[in-house]
């Protein structure tokens, strides 16, 4: 590796987790902001979690004035309200990542980088992933099976920041509060008895009037003890849906979404049936969820080789540069592109009712489809000879009614049997 020091801008607090899956492969420094400015030199590089402050917004600036390297390592999801719709003294620079500040920024997946490329990005853009998912992403979940046959376990959950407005909180506040009367009032579900799960953020707890049971217990545990998911947007619809829960986005705001669900829920109307949908997924749905987490998260590869991929190449550019008193300059693309392609919809489980997706033996399909083509061509000659004897009965049927006896014989009976039809048809008006 180059020398010189990679620094994870922050407190303990607020990147330690971050940094945790990088540290045991590469030397990172936690420093603050300010420590960072003292301690950098050029040639370093600076990884930040969030050019949201003037604390950060400022240092990347003078960093790179000091040819000091920047990464802006994105750890979570965009989300409208807080990119669009934040309160007008809300401290946080109201044109985050449009355009980002740092020399490079680390996308979590396609979705978010087609965003940033659109808000001017396009030179900054690699696609990384999450790295403290990577121990989720190996998980195998095609063995999630009900927790309990009896009980359905919901996690309702907020973001640490349920809400950016006092009408946002507002709404909030109230699709929790008919997510539990809706709970209440619904004594089973499939046989099963509805029980919920809260973890709320910002005082939704108390302002609904509930108890957060798993407030302190790390997520991924949460998860393991619970069947499915409601969540405002969150970074955590992301985890929920790794670990194979079928999960829905709670939101009356009804604001668009960078990182979309198979469910909704934004009016009380819908939540009952969301619930119904929830306890018996479709093949349909499952496979709709893990589209959009493909596309919302890189899985093609551990999040934690590419960040380290990049860093590497970011600090080695960097000293390059240093050496031959050049600004550090870093082309478009430094990690090779993600793999796009969706997972493939399994059809045996999306038509369990229909036997031929069941079979997977080459040979009997062969036939199969060989006696289905056989049978279509006799079909065909049927309806071929079917036709053949309606066009010869047509052309007697015209040979008769042009008869100069015959013919009118055959219309005044056709006269006297519409005559009757039409008489019946009124006795019966009459009658009701």
């Amino acid at each position: 590796m180059a020398s010189g020091t990679v620094f994870y801008v922050g407190t303990d607090s607020e990147v330690a987790h971050h940094a945790a899956p990088l540290m045991g492969r590469l030397p990172i420094r936690i420093a603050t902001a300010e420590e960072v400015l003292k301690l950098a030199v050029p040639g370093d590089l600076a990884i930040f979690f969030s050019e949201h402050f003037e604390r950060f917004r400022s240092a990347i600036r003078q960093l790179q004035s000091r040819r000091v390297a920047t990464l802006y390592a994105i750890d979570g999801i965009l989300e409208w309200r807080n990119a669009w719709e934040n309160r007008a003294d809300e401290p946080a620079s109201p044109w985050t990542m449009r355009p980002v500040l740092s020399d490079k920024v680390a996308c979590i997946g396609a979705a978010q980088a087609r965003v940033l490329w659109s808000w001017g990005n396009a030179d900054k853009i690699e696609i990384v992933g999450i790295p403290r998912f990577d121990d989720l992403a190996a998980r195998d979940t095609t063995r999630n099976l009900p927790r309990d046959p009896n009980v359905f376990r919901i996690l309702v959950m907020t973001a640490r920041c349920p809400g950016f407005t006092d009408s946002q909180r507002q709404q909030i506040a109230q699709s929790l509060a008919d997510l539990c009367d809706t709970v209440r009032d619904t004594d089973r579900l499939d046989g099963r008895r509805i029980e919920i799960a809260w973890r709320l953020k910002g005082g939704m707890d108390r302002r609904i009037g509930v108890e957060n049971q798993e407030s302190d217990s790390d997520l991924a545990d949460v998860l393991d003890r619970v069947d499915a998911t409601i969540t405002t947007p969150s970074t955590a619809q992301l985890e929920s849906m790794l670990l194979g829960k079928p999960t829905a986005i709670l939101d009356y705001t009804n604001s668009p979404l960078y990182a979309d669900a198979a469910w909704r829920i934004t009016a009380k109307e819908q939540i009952a049936q969301t619930l119904e949908q929830l306890i018996r997924p479709t093949e349909a749905r499952m496979h709709y969820q893990k589209s959009v987490l493909h596309d919302a998260l890189q899985l093609q590869s551990p999040a934690s080789d590419l960040m380290v991929q990049l860093i590497q190449a970011m600090l080695g550019q960097a000293q390059s540069a240093v050496r031959s008193d050049r600004t550090p300059r870093f082309p478009k693309a430094i990690l090779p592109p993600a793999d796009a392609a969706p997972p493939s919809l399994c059809l045996p489980a999306a038509y369990p009712m229909r036997g031929v997706f069941q079979n997977d033996d080459l040979q009997k399909l062969q036939t199969q489809l060989a006696d289905a083509e056989r049978e279509t061509e006799l079909l065909h000659r049927m309806i071929d000879g079917l036709r053949d004897e309606l066009g010869q009965a047509h052309a007697i049927f015209d040979s008769i009614h042009r008869h100069p006896v015959a013919g009118p014989v055959v219309r005044a009976r056709q006269k006297v049997i519409d005559w009757f039809a039409k008489a019946e048809r009124g006795d019966a008006e009459h009658d009701s």
